[in-house]
């Protein structure tokens, strides 16, 4: 082989090389994209030396590129393996480059192309619906009111407390030799607490607990909504039963219901009925004997509310007074505020009300061999034979990597590296140069010798 056949050979090759290290700093900024390398290889023809070709370029998958933080929600990032499945008019495509937005149209997560996020959707009673792909939206309307049905309350209640008792059970009120229960007065109760409720226009109303310990293991409870005490008929039982004078948030004289919380010698709360069911216990309470179902009737024309406190994971310890839940259920209206993406690939809708709504989980593809995924533009990949088929699951499960919301993946590549191999290759080129130069010296030589 020619001295200049090699040198053209070196030209070509070099000038590849060039073509790909340009390419890789001109997208040193584009979201997702992966440093490709240039992959020599020698050529022989016969036993003779024929120069050289690129055998191959390859891109590098398991650099991470830089994280931007931008604050934007649908600005998503993968702190791991995995891509993005995203559908180009029905077909599937992989990338990294996680800058999404919500379409206009129809609410669809999408591209800065079009191109549709791909996950699992929901079904019409708001349940994920996995293993099948879908275009994922967002359901942008306003969440209407929703009223509390259940409170999940539990507390510690110091068994060191002074005892502090209620005034005596009374049947019908006013009662002028008994002072009754005042709410306004501090020394009156030794523990209050509230809880806020919703009806079902969306009002907010306020249950609040009055614990008076009544002497060793027992505590006394009143209830009051909305300064207003709840009697006996509220929680269903006739009239007079466990009920005491006590006034209003007015000052007004009232009845109001007792309840007698008790605890074993472990601090466990008792069943609040005072009976003994089989396999009760106060972990499950699978006989909801730790329970309480009261109604109130909202003055504003809203449905009469029914509620369950349960009161199931609450203790009376030698500690401190401290809540370990109060949670109830139920909110008021609210406008779409926007979309939040947790770390498994949840997606959620969020409202003014502080409410979120599922609308379906973001999942990911990886491959088996990610060097054969066949390059496509805007920074995705298409499977391919040489790829293997996807491997399809959901973020923070598996070899699958968290979802990070806020920020996207910026491109991994070195711009310092790829300026010494600009030169480097530039060097290379003009030494090719060179030896196709000489070689026609060497011809001229030849040629006036003759």
């Amino acid at each position: 082989m020619s001295m200049f056949s090699i040198g053209l050979s070196g030209l070509s090759s070099t000038q590849k090389a060039l073509e790909v290290t340009s390419n890789n700093i001109a997208n040193a900024g584009t979201a997702g994209y992966k440093t490709t390398s240039t992959e020599f290889s020698a050529l022989y023809s016969g036993g003779q030396r024929s120069g050289v070709n690129v055998s191959a370029t390859s891109e590098n998958f398991e650099k991470a590129g830089n994280l931007v933080g931008t604050g934007q929600s649908l600005d998503l990032a993968i702190t791991g393996k995995g891509f993005f499945i995203i559908s180009e008019n029905g077909r599937l495509a992989y990338t990294q480059a996680g800058q999404f937005k919500m379409d206009g149209s129809d609410r669809s997560i999408i591209t800065n192309n079009g191109d549709k996020l791909q996950g699992y959707g929901i079904d019409e009673q708001g349940n994920l619906v996995p293993g099948l792909l879908t275009d994922l939206k967002i359901e942008a309307g306003n969440i209407p009111a929703k009223a509390s049905t259940n409170i999940n309350f539990s507390l510690n209640l110091n068994s060191g407390s002074d005892v502090i008792p209620l005034p005596a059970q009374v049947i019908v009120p006013p009662a002028t030799a008994i002072v009754p229960f005042d709410p306004k007065d501090g020394t009156a109760f030794s523990y209050s607490q509230s809880s806020e409720v919703f009806d079902s226009l969306g009002n907010s109303h306020t249950l609040t607990q009055y614990f008076n310990h009544a002497g060793a293991n027992q505590w006394d409870v009143t209830y009051y909504m909305d300064g207003k005490p709840l009697d006996a008929a509220a929680f269903g039982l006739a009239a007079g039963t466990n009920e005491i004078v006590a006034k209003d948030s007015e000052g007004n004289l009232d009845t109001a219901h007792v309840v007698r919380m008790t605890f074993d010698g472990k601090g466990q709360l008792m069943p609040l009925d005072g009976s003994t069911p089989a396999l009760d216990n106060n972990v499950t309470d699978p006989a909801n004997k730790r329970e309480l179902n009261f109604s109130f009737a909202p003055a504003n024309g809203a449905e009469a509310m029914n509620i369950k406190l349960d009161l199931v994971k609450s203790t009376q310890f030698g500690s401190a007074f401290g809540l370990y839940e109060n949670d109830p259920d139920g909110y008021t209206s609210g406008e779409f505020s926007g979309v939040a993406v947790a770390e498994d690939g949840g997606v959620y809708a969020t409202f003014s009300n502080g409410e979120v709504k599922l609308q379906g989980q973001i999942a990911l593809a990886n491959f088996a061999n990610p060097q054969g995924l066949e390059t496509a533009n805007n920074t995705t990949w298409y499977a391919s034979q040489k790829s293997g088929e996807a491997l399809i699951g959901v973020p923070s499960e598996g070899s699958f990597g968290a979802i990070l919301a806020g920020s996207y993946m910026g491109s991994n590549v070195d711009i310092s590296k790829q300026l010494v191999d600009l030169m480097s290759f530039q060097q290379s080129y003009q030494a090719n140069a060179k030896t196709i130069s000489t070689a026609d010296e060497m011809m001229q030589v030849l040629f006036n010798a003759v």
